[in-house]
């Protein structure tokens, strides 16, 4: 595994997927300690915001220890799609810090901060809202989970889709700690290590930190640069006081640097434009450089350079945990800033081989995230057991200030040697806040034996305002410009403030059909709250969108055999979505459009199966299947316009959720089949006092579309990708020697499309790490 900083960002990955819901336990628990009678304990996870065994979960989920990443070579956020039946993800183009997730169709490629991710990132428990910089460190990783279907009753805000949780390790009550460091293909170097240092038994700390970095795998042959590259370091601190036997606090923070930036890249003697039908040298040929942005971006961009992505985040954590008898209260507070300075070249220095130093279509882009969250929970036990409470509060405000500029270069006439010229398109402010304001409560009971009943149910409140100020001199300005301010914005009919009020239920019944076989079915509802696009340069199609509504229903079976050596899940799922926020492009006078809008309402249902098998010990074999049917449904209006008006003309076909052949388009991202299988198998050799444990994980993801309105460069055929490693190890642990692999077989793929460019999948990757024990 290069580095098992999770959440920290590669160079490259293209864009964004689309998934189903998966499964209860794809393997995930197979690096559990083996039971006397020969199985393997189940992984214990917090989906439900208390500890449960994952067998025990009446949830979609999918859980990996430290232990399962290195196995699976997750040594990173994305790496997680290769091993979740039916969930696809990757950066958002352009950008290195932003992970895109699609769950059972529900996903937004969109990382400006008026869009709200559908699948809600959290780390330990702390909701991280901008997907423009969810692509958080891991350090010291305990475990990962992976939640399918909404989760707005107990866990956060819009996750709609799902959740993907980062649970970090505590601080140990005995030193210890580790160190490892790693070389790989594209110069790349990776050192981590943690640290415990007990002060006293009322006192324990951890330490964590990592660097990693590479050399790029994009040649621009414009201007000799190496591009998608990675420079990357964080620190972070743990500190656990046991204030008494009832009270215990937690504190942890960090600080986090990445430079990586996800710049559209090509096969040489292809185009950006075109799917290639094989691999090979990876090219650029924008003219725009790398190198230091100035104070001011756009500056930068004029004079030729500037060329890539910088993130920063810091963040402080609290969570104080005080059993006062009758039940536990939980404080947790927190707060996060990210700032985030980026210019990137979406089309290639003019798609045409202009190379133009100012860049094709360039995006400059600096911004202030700054988020805080505080929540109370209580959860307490009655009645020996028969009944379970969790209910609490939750606060949360973000304020967002994003300073971006929009360039495009153009050259009437190459030949006539006159200088291309840099557009400026739009220069403009965005401030948005957002305070939001739930209650939540769920309550299991258990009326007999075997049987346990749930009722949960979530109020939510959030209010959001939107600012726009117009940064270009209007002396500049062509006359009759309509300036991008908010005064232009409500002349234009377009509100400044939103705000939403719902209730979103849960029931759940479950029922424990034999020891180890749960059946359950549940019926959830979610929301995502509505929001503004904020691309256009006309202040009338800075149009604002309202929220997404979900209904969840599942139905499955939770079960194991053979004393525990087998473990058979499935999950049945149904999603019913209304006012379906899709982003999607559309032509307007002065180009290509990007608009997010309730077009359509959604409806998905599908079969997801997991298996996992230890035939002998030391040997773990899984295989997980992921099926689904997705359509749209409810048609706004607009859409139902469109449709009627492109019949009779060609030039409404193509865009929107409209497909080429002017019929409803498919929903993106949602592959009818998607699989994964692989294991490992480790064995002793006692006389060396070692041991050799190799890995492998395939997986098939089936034809899909990643654009909305179906071009032909957006359908992926499908694809087969191999993942394998092996380890070195003593028997005390206190070392281990791994090498692996990523995309082993190099299989190329398309990860999204950016009308009218391709995003392709990096290439394949090889690593060798060695760690110590201490």
């Amino acid at each position: 595994m290069a580095d098992l900083r999770l959440f920290s960002t590669s160079a490259s990955f293209g864009a964004i997927a689309t998934a189903l819901g998966a499964i209860a336990l794809p393997g995930a628990a197979l690096a559990q300690e083996t039971q006397a009678s020969g199985g393997r304990d189940a992984i214990t996870v917090t989906a439900q915001r208390r500890e449960e065994s994952l067998q025990d979960v009446p949830i979609a989920i999918s859980a990996f220890s430290e232990a399962d990443l290195i196995d699976r070579q997750i040594s990173e956020p994305l790496d997680l799609v290769n091993s979740v039946p039916n969930l696809i993800g990757s950066n958002n183009t352009g950008l290195g810090a932003a992970n895109v997730y699609f769950i059972r169709g529900l996903g937004n490629t969109e990382s400006i901060a008026t869009f709200d991710p559908p699948v809600g990132t959290y780390v330990d428990d702390i909701y991280i809202a901008r997907q423009n910089g969810n692509n958080v460190s891991f350090f010291d990783i305990e475990r990962v989970e992976v939640a399918r279907g909404p989760q707005g009753t107990l866990r956060g805000r819009n996750t709609t889709g799902g959740s993907v949780n980062v649970v970090m390790r505590k601080p140990a009550e005995e030193f210890g700690g580790f160190l490892e460091a790693g070389y790989g293909r594209f110069d790349r170097y990776t050192v981590r290590g943690s640290v415990d240092l007990p002060v006293s038994d009322k006192v324990l700390t951890k330490f964590s930190g990592f660097y990693a970095s590479d050399d790029g795998f994009v040649d621009n042959i414009a201007t000799g640069e190496t591009l998608n590259t990675q420079e990357s370091f964080g620190f972070r601190a743990d500190l656990r006081f046991n204030l008494s036997d009832a009270v215990r606090w937690d504190l942890a923070g960090d600080y986090i640097k990445d430079d990586g930036a996800n710049i559209l890249n090509y096969v040489e003697g292809g185009s950006p434009l075109v799917i290639p039908d094989e691999n090979g040298r990876r090219i650029s040929q924008t003219g725009l450089r790398t190198g230091d942005r100035g104070d001011d971006i756009i500056e930068s961009v004029l004079a030729g350079e500037g060329l890539g992505s910088e993130n920063k985040s810091f963040s402080i954590t609290s969570n104080l945990n005080w059993d006062v008898g009758f039940g536990v209260f939980e404080v947790l507070t927190s707060y996060r800033e990210l700032s985030q300075e980026f210019v990137v070249d979406f089309f290639d220095g003019g798609l045409a081989g202009q190379q133009f130093s100012t860049g094709g279509f360039v995006i400059a882009n600096d911004g202030q995230h700054d988020q805080f969250s505080q929540e109370v929970k209580f959860t307490g036990s009655y009645f020996d057991g028969a009944l379970d409470v969790i209910a609490g509060g939750y606060y949360f405000q973000e304020k967002n200030a994003t300073d971006f500029a929009d360039i495009f270069t153009i050259d009437a006439d190459p030949t006539d040697g006159i200088t291309p010229v840099p557009l400026l398109l739009a220069d403009r402010l965005l401030e948005n806040d957002l305070d939001s304001v739930a209650f939540y409560g769920q309550f299991d009971w258990r009326p007999v034996d075997r049987l346990t009943l749930t009722v949960g149910v979530r109020w939510t409140e959030e209010d959001k305002d939107i600012e726009f100020t117009d940064q270009r001199d209007p002396a500049t300005l062509p006359p009759g410009t309509v300036t991008l301010d908010s005064a232009n914005l409500l002349a234009a009919g377009i509100p400044l403030d939103q705000s939403v009020s719902l209730i979103t239920p849960r029931f759940v019944v479950e029922y424990q059909a034999l020891e180890d076989v749960n059946l359950f079915a549940s019926a959830t509802k979610g929301f995502k709250s509505g929001g503004w696009n904020a691309r256009s340069a006309n202040p009338a199609l800075l149009q604002s969108f309202s929220e997404e509504q979900v209904w969840s229903y599942e139905a499955g079976f939770r079960s194991q055999w053979f004393d525990n050596r087998v473990t058979l899940n499935a999950t049945g799922f149904f999603l019913d979505v209304e006012d379906f926020q899709i982003p999607s492009a559309f032509d307007s006078a002065t180009g290509i459009e990007f608009i997010t809008g309730n077009f359509a309402g959604l409806e998905n249902f599908g079969v997801e199966l997991d298996l996992s098998v230890q035939p002998v010990d030391g040997l773990n074999l899984y295989a997980a299947i992921g099926i689904q049917d997705a359509e749209y449904k409810n048609l706004s209006p607009a859409t139902m316009a469109q449709l009627e008006r492109a019949q009779t003309d060609p030039s409404e076909c193509g865009l929107g959720i409209v497909a080429p052949d002017c019929q409803l388009a498919e929903p993106v991202r949602a592959p009818t089949l998607t699989a994964n299988w692989g294991g490992t198998y480790e064995f002793p050799l006692p006389q060396l006092g070692i041991f050799i444990r190799p890995a492998v994980n395939v997986r098939y993801v089936g034809e899909h579309t990643t654009g909305t309105s179906n071009l032909a460069n957006s359908f992926e055929d499908g694809y087969v990708r191999l993942d394998a490693g092996i380890t070195v190890g003593d028997d005390d642990g206190d070392w281990t020697i791994t090498a692996d692999c990523t995309n082993c077989s190099n299989t190329l793929y398309i990860e999204s499309n950016l009308p009218p460019t391709v995003y392709l999948t990096d290439p394949a990757r090889w690593f060798i790490r060695a760690r110590v024990n201490f």
